[in-house]
């Protein structure tokens, strides 16, 4: 058992509160059966996941629940967690901290430390952003101004400045929903002195009846009490409500800790669903039910989920809010969304708007409002003011200009607006608005199309779109783009152009990624009532198994993935899945291009090498070979000279490389053609009648799923393999004992024979030079047995030395190696196998085909035929791409018109099952040899690297010697 599974199951029991006496045996002994270790496991655990003294076991084994609270909050503090919002009844209320000064005591501590902005985690961030109004910009001015003081006291003792002394005094004015509860906090005689009348009445009823909706309260008076610190807000969330997630705003992207909090965070990020209510949501995610209520009421309270209301509740019993909110909510619904300005395009964007940021009066219509300088974070520089000003109507969009001034570890920076939408909960709540939009609701089953993050990058790091930036941090922090967003989205996505990509080099993969990604959308979103769902891969592997399944199998009926995918997946789909059929790992597209190449005997020279090998000399199979393509793990590959092939052994330092000839003078010539193949296209038919595609539909499900095959023109003809066997079967190399054996045979060949005899022994002589007779060694030269279309092949015969035409065999350069194959081929030849070979053969080595004669003398010919192929394969690719417009295209239309029926599902989960079969009997063959006695071999949740130093040559994976 994995040392996580035993911490998740410990875990588990504190917070089951199962004492020791009830404790699993196993987990028992993993504490060495020490009843004190255990209560101290309680007891840390307590403080760093925020549990609450009573009910809890941390109240069996600590006694002052005082000291416990003091201990959690600096516990917290040092750990930079979220403050302890659900136990505000004690934190703020008796020991009075609040919000405000908790995340005063955490910057503080990060600037005492020097420690960067990056630190904090991504919560912690946003709820810092949101209360104080500090942001990275914001920060990095701190450290500033703290680094210039120059103090007395500083000068005479060398002391650091007080970063206390540069902090707000006040919190900023923060967003209130009417619903919210207001909760009166820690109040003393000398507080009283510094509120009005009308503050005190109001602190005097929250004293004596207890808490109240914050929209039946006074608008202005409950910021201002919230500002002193004299009440806290709490977020009421039922078991029976239901929340929406909107496209993020004010998400800081720093890092995550990976505490249990944040992980729940994440999970219900990706798994909250507007038609589910809360208590299904815990049920489904098997989590307990205050967790999920105390996860769901901080999402509102930072503004990253909405609660929506239910729509058969009757209009009379909507409560009634205070007039003051009258105006506020009027103003809010006018507003427009304010788009958010990515760095790249911000210069242009700021120039273009310049013109349009002046001052006015609220009651002017046109867009002349006053916005400020803003920073990164959405927030004025002004702590103390920020987001003070009411906001006001606004007739046109205008832009919220920010700056960038980004540290060396920040890699996004954090994403606000000035301004957000009306809830809602509100908006139902309020009075009655001026300007509402209705939205048919899509009820039923999904499509579910599944992304990783190299889409979110590039979606966040191209000058797109203005607003796309929020959608991307959405797709990657939340993990889902839901239907309810997609208008939004694809409109930011049809701001793109390609013609905006002129000039830009790399970059414009960007512009056409997110371009595909928009025609994706509009093709796929119909298929179902329900619409369509974006779900980013990595969320997903974060739920376990058994979850992910009831969440998937809930809500969408099948996923269509993107393809490459660079994430990998630990289990299998339980729904239907257009996309790849195996689990995958950091090495899987490695063993999946040897895997198709095997199959059907197409494909570029390659070598599976092994962690730790080291390549002295250039391997004979890529003789000829100008240009290598190597794949490393995670999906990386790059183009390299042949000569420059010592290189890669710093990658066979860190682990098991991929090496394929990709071109003899310059790189090969890609090509990428979707399947399942159009029989009425007859483009198309041209494609699907190459023999490496003839091959794939034979093991394949090339019919009811969907990808693309990539093509690969390296200037080398391929002639595949006739004959070969499915299985692999691995062999041990020959001693060198052995060969040396044999080598004495050479002497009994006869010197003289007749003419009919020369022709007929002479050719096996010379063919038998090509390889060993075991197969044991792969090189350049190696034979495929038995082949009546056997040709030598060599990628570019000007590579090798030319002889003299007079000259004699015995003239001709040799070198040890090859007397050792000679010695080995003549040990091994007989009456009979001279007889085969009385023809001559062709063995498939590149690309010219090089027929043997009789007399030795080669002739260049191509049997017309024969099954040469120009175009080799290089990869399959199941799922939809978004690089290619042409085969994304097909392979849409082919999932609309034919691929999403009923029948075709039902078949698809099969062909996923036995194609897997196959791809894992394959990988299980290649990790022995055949005489070696390894009995149940698994593989687990994900694939094992190589074991042994694998080659594809003559269309075959073979054992590779080294040479």
């Amino acid at each position: 058992m994995s040392t996580e599974k035993v911490a998740e199951d410990i875990a588990n029991c504190v917070r089951k509160n199962i004492p020791w006496q009830q404790l699993p045996v196993h987990l028992r002994q993993v504490l060495q059966n020490n009843q004190r270790d255990y209560e101290k496991y309680v007891f840390n655990y307590s403080l760093k996941n925020q549990l609450r003294f009573r009910g809890n076991l941390a109240s069996k084994v600590f006694r002052h629940e005082q000291r416990y609270y003091e201990l959690l909050v600096q516990k917290s503090i040092n750990n930079l967690l979220l403050f302890p919002y659900h136990l505000a009844d004690i934190v703020t209320k008796g020991m009075r901290f609040t919000p405000f000064n908790y995340y005063l005591e955490v910057l503080s501590q990060l600037l005492r430390n020097d420690k960067s902005y990056d630190t904090l985690p991504n919560f912690t961030a946003a709820d810092c952003l949101r209360v104080l109004g500090i942001g990275r910009n914001e920060y990095l001015s701190l450290i500033s101004d703290i680094k210039t003081h120059t103090s007395p006291r500083a000068i005479l003792f060398g002391s650091k400045a007080n970063p206390m002394d540069f902090m707000p005094r006040f919190p900023v004015r923060i967003h209130i929903e009417p619903w919210w509860r207001i909760e009166v906090a820690y109040v003393l005689e000398t507080d009283i002195r510094y509120v009005t009348t009308a503050e005190r009445s109001l602190i005097d009823d929250l004293i004596d009846f207890g808490s109240q909706t914050a929209g039946k309260c006074d608008y202005v008076l409950v910021h201002s009490l919230y500002r002193k610190g004299l009440v806290y807000l709490d977020v009421p969330i039922s078991g029976e409500d239901r929340i929406c997630i909107p496209p993020l705003k004010n998400f800081v992207m720093n890092r995550v800790s990976g505490d249990y909090f944040e992980n729940l965070l994440y999970k219900i990020f990706v798994s909250a669903d507007e038609h589910m209510t809360i208590s299904e949501l815990a049920q489904m995610l098997q989590v307990e039910l205050d967790s999920v209520k105390y996860a769901v009421s901080l999402f509102c309270r930072l503004g990253f989920a909405q609660i929506k209301e239910v729509l058969s509740e009757s209009p009379g019993t909507k409560p009634k809010l205070h007039h003051s909110w009258t105006k506020y909510i009027k103003e809010r619904s006018n507003m427009k969304e304010v788009p958010q300005i990515t760095p790249l395009n911000y210069n242009n964007f700021i120039n273009a708007e310049n013109s349009r940021l002046t001052q006015s009066s609220p009651k002017q219509d046109k867009d002349n409002s006053s916005i400020g300088y803003l920073s990164s974070d959405g927030n004025n520089s002004d702590f103390s003011f920020a987001n003070m000003s009411a906001p006001s109507p606004q007739a046109n969009e205008t832009s919220d200009p920010n700056t960038e001034e980004q540290e060396f570890s920040s890699e996004i920076d954090d994403l606000s607006e000035s301004t957000t939408k009306l809830s809602i909960r509100e908006s139902a709540s309020g009075t009655q608005q001026t300007t509402t939009i209705e939205k048919v609701e899509k009820i039923g089953k999904r499509v579910g199309f599944l992304f990783d993050s190299t889409l979110t990058a590039f979606l966040m790091m191209g000058n797109l779109s203005p607003g796309l930036k929020n959608h991307a941090v959405t797709m990657f922090e939340v993990g889902k783009l839901s239907e309810e967003s997609m208008d939004s989205f694809l409109v930011e996505l049809e701001k793109v152009s390609l013609l905006d990509a002129e000039g830009e080099g790399d970059v414009s993969r960007y512009f056409a990624h997110a371009v595909i990604l928009r025609s994706t959308i509009c093709a796929l979103r119909n298929l179902l009532p329900g619409g369509l769902d974006l779900l980013r891969l990595e969320c997903l592997e974060c739920l376990d198994q058994k979850t992910r399944d009831r969440v998937l199998e809930k809500k969408y009926k099948f996923i269509i993935s993107a393809a490459p995918l660079t994430a990998s997946i630990s289990h299998l789909f339980s729904i239907p899945l257009f996309g790849q059929y195996f689990k995958s790992s950091d090495c899987s597209h490695m063993w999946t291009k040897l895997f198709y190449n095997h199959i059907t005997g197409y494909g570029p020279p390659s070598l599976f090498l092994c962690q730790g090998t080291v390549l002295k000399s250039l391997p004979r199979v890529f003789l000829g070979y100008g240009k290598l393509l190597v794949n490393i793990l995670h999906s990386d590959s790059y183009v390299i000279n042949s000569e420059n092939f010592r290189n890669i052994n710093e990658q066979l330092k860190n682990g098991c490389v991929l090496i394929q000839g990709y071109g003899i003078r310059k790189p090969g010539e890609l090509r990428y053609e979707a399947f399942p193949f159009d029989e009425y296209d007859l483009r198309q038919a041209k494609w699907s009648k190459h023999k490496a595609v003839q091959k794939l539909s034979e093991h394949l499900d090339l019919n009811h799923n969907c990808g693309f095959i990539s093509f690969l023109n390296t200037g080398v003809a391929d002639i595949g393999c006739d004959v070969y066997e499915i299985n692999v079967n691995l062999r041990h190399p020959k001693s060198k004992t052995k060969i040396s054996e044999n080598s004495n045979k050479i002497k009994d060949v006869p010197n003289s024979e007749s003419n009919s005899d020369i022709n007929s022994t002479k050719v096996p002589i010379v063919q038998d030079l090509l390889s060993p007779a075991d197969n044991s060694e792969v090189t350049s030269f190696a034979r495929v047995p038995s082949s009546p279309s056997n040709k030598l092949k060599s990628p570019d015969e000007n590579y090798f030395a030319v002889s003299p035409q007079n000259s004699s065999p015995s003239n001709l350069y040799t070198s040890d190696d090859c007397n050792e194959l000679l010695a080995t081929e003549l040990a091994n030849c007989d009456s009979s196998s001279i007889g085969e070979f009385s023809k001559p053969e062709l063995v498939s080595q590149g690309s010219v085909e090089i027929p043997i004669n009789g007399r030795g003398a080669c002739e260049i010919s191509v049997d017309s035929n024969d099954a040469t192929e120009e175009w080799t394969l290089l990869d399959v690719h199941y799922g939809v791409p978004l690089f290619d417009v042409d085969a994304n295209t097909r392979i849409c239309e082919q999932i609309v018109r034919k691929l999403c029926n009923d029948e075709n599902l039902n078949k698809l989960s099969h062909f996923s099952t036995v194609m897997n079969e196959k791809f894992l009997n394959f990988v299980k063959q290649c990790m022995h040899f055949e005489d070696e006695t390894i009995e149940h071999l698994k593989i687990g949740k994900i694939l094992p690297h190589p074991r042994i130093n694998l080659a594809f040559e003559n269309g075959r994976v073979c054992y590779w010697s080294g040479r």
